[in-house]
């Protein structure tokens, strides 16, 4: 099972990530939604290359167009990109054929009325990954953990039958991500919101090895049958 905590922001971040054995990092860059966890990209390159080996930085976007993508990524220097904006399958093309197989691109989508866009067959061979949130249901929504429904069986369901490695987000945490695991059978899961303490946007120690922890327990518990 792969871990990953995002919205790092500063170096006591960082170390917590570190502490926490967690195996990815993500940085928020290239604001459209009100967000106070993004950064600069010289920021997030900065600090992914304070990353020791075997914990992979992630930039995190919700940049829809390939030039403001690309150059966060030329800034960062960071190779693997979350999308989170509306970004067109034909914008994603672009950037694949920008970067060829040098970055990796993770896409991310959202259960919406108990369903998932269909429409995702044409963009596989462009992509390595999706993030599928079953909390949110759209950009704008994240970490306001306005909804208290996860759309957890959908998807199970979804993962079932898509061709690419599944990521699992969406008001993910140390009390539910067991769950969230046993039920959805995820690839690897990230949080954020979740793993700071109220009222504070610094990650809280605690909470990031109870995460990571507890995924690593039921990702072992689902290999073994």
């Amino acid at each position: 099972m792969r871990v990953s905590i995002c919205g790092i922001q500063n170096e006591s971040d960082l170390q917590k990530v570190v502490q926490s054995d967690a195996d990815a990092a993500g940085f928020l860059v290239g604001q459209i939604h009100q967000s106070a966890r993004f950064i600069l990209p010289s920021t997030a390159g900065r600090l992914a290359a304070q990353l020791p080996p075997f914990i992979s930085p992630v930039l995190i976007t919700h940049l829809n167009t390939v030039d403001e993508i690309a150059e966060i990524i030329d800034k960062s220097n960071i190779k693997c990109v979350q999308l989170h904006g509306k970004i067109t399958f034909e914008e994603i093309i672009k950037l694949r054929e920008r970067f060829s197989e040098t970055l990796q691109i993770i896409l991310a989508t959202y259960v919406v009325d108990n369903s998932i866009p269909d429409d995702l067959d044409e963009i596989y061979p462009f992509i390595d990954a999706i993030l599928l949130d079953c909390f949110n249901r759209e950009p704008a929504m994240i970490g306001s953990e306005e909804n208290s429904q996860y759309m957890w069986a959908v998807g199970a369901d979804f993962v079932r039958r898509c061709p690419l490695p599944v990521l699992l987000g969406g008001g993910l945490n140390s009390e539910n991500v067991a769950e969230a695991i046993a039920k959805v059978k995820p690839y690897g899961i990230d949080a954020c919101a979740g793993l700071r303490l109220p009222d504070s946007e610094e990650c809280c120690l605690e909470r990031c090895r109870n995460y990571v922890y507890n995924a690593k327990v039921a990702g072992f518990k689902i290999s073994n049958g």
